[in-house]
């Protein structure tokens, strides 16, 4: 459910807890328990999953009602809880039927309401947490925390099931001289440029994540070394060709010193060895003039 969604869902679920006050206090009367219920019920419901100023009016609004209500029973303009009031006739007794029949629905197609705006809500707040939980705040990307439990998920499945895996670690070049002379939101922008411009080459099935600082981490499943350093490849012109523009300065051109290490489907690698070599590669780049891939070469 969308935001939107969620928002006309709860503004409408407020409205009907609100008129089923209302309808309890003039079928029960306003001074009963079941009215009393209701009230506090929505309340403390409504407290649970809305917003407390939408809240606040609707139980204002219900009050005032109550009030007006109570007015006029006192006035003898109105009955005192007709759906409670003694039967001595048949046309009563059809008029009690159909207004307990009509309360009878209005309390459950209340609950249902509750029940669901409850679930919804909280599927919804359960979603948004744990995707917080597993992204970085700054560019949106996997943090490292994530990016390393699915690397080891993926290397710890059975052989008969598990696929070839390829890591892929860069490092923005030159990144300090960025926030000395642009400041830090600036280099802020910058990561989230960079993010944006690897995951628009990435794969639908590649994960991409900040790893730390200004390097970032590309998980490509059932992709071979030589598949990985394309993709490298690709991201490195990427960068290289698309300037982060500033306003009132020159654009700036970033670039990125790529490291590139795999494991076969039949290899035992842990998660902590792969992403080693994929670092000792990427420092391969930048001892060799950075904006560039280094495959690691690993020892026969």
């Amino acid at each position: 459910m969308s935001d939107a969604q969620e928002n006309r869902f709860a503004s409408f679920t407020i409205l009907f807890f609100g008129l089923s006050g209302i309808v309890s206090l003039l079928l029960v009367g306003p001074f009963n328990l079941v009215t009393g219920i209701v009230l506090t019920g929505c309340v403390l419901i409504g407290l649970l999953l809305f917003p407390a100023p939408q809240i606040t009016l609707v139980f204002a609004l219900s009050m005032g009602a109550i009030l007006a209500y109570a007015i006029a029973i006192s006035l003898d303009s109105t009955l005192y809880r007709p759906l409670l009031s003694p039967v001595d006739y048949q046309p009563a007794q059809v008029w009690y039927d159909l207004m307990t029949i009509i309360a009878a629905g209005l309390i459950i197609i209340k609950d249902a309401f509750t029940v669901a705006a409850l679930t919804s809500t909280w599927r919804h707040r359960e979603a948004s947490t744990f995707d917080r939980s597993i992204r970085d705040p700054l560019t949106g990307v996997a943090n490292r925390g994530h990016l390393l439990q699915t690397l080891t998920h993926q290397l710890a499945m059975p052989t008969r099931a598990r696929k070839g895996l390829a890591v892929v670690l860069m490092d923005v070049d030159f990144f300090k001289q960025i926030n000395d002379r642009y400041g830090h939101a600036t280099g802020d922008q910058a990561l989230i440029h960079v993010a944006e411009t690897l995951q628009d080459n990435l794969r639908n099935n590649d994960l991409l994540g900040r790893y730390g600082g200004e390097e970032f981490l590309m998980l490509l499943p059932g992709a071979t070394l030589s598949q990985a350093h394309n993709v490298a490849e690709r991201c490195a012109q990427a960068l290289r060709h698309n300037a982060m523009a500033i306003p009132g300065s020159p654009a700036i051109k970033l670039t990125a010193s790529f490291g590139v290490s795999s494991a076969s489907a039949q290899s035992a690698m842990d998660a902590h060895t792969l992403i080693e070599e994929a670092d000792r590669a990427m420092y391969t780049a930048k001892h060799q003039g950075r904006d560039r891939v280094v495959v690691y070469s690993r020892p026969q």
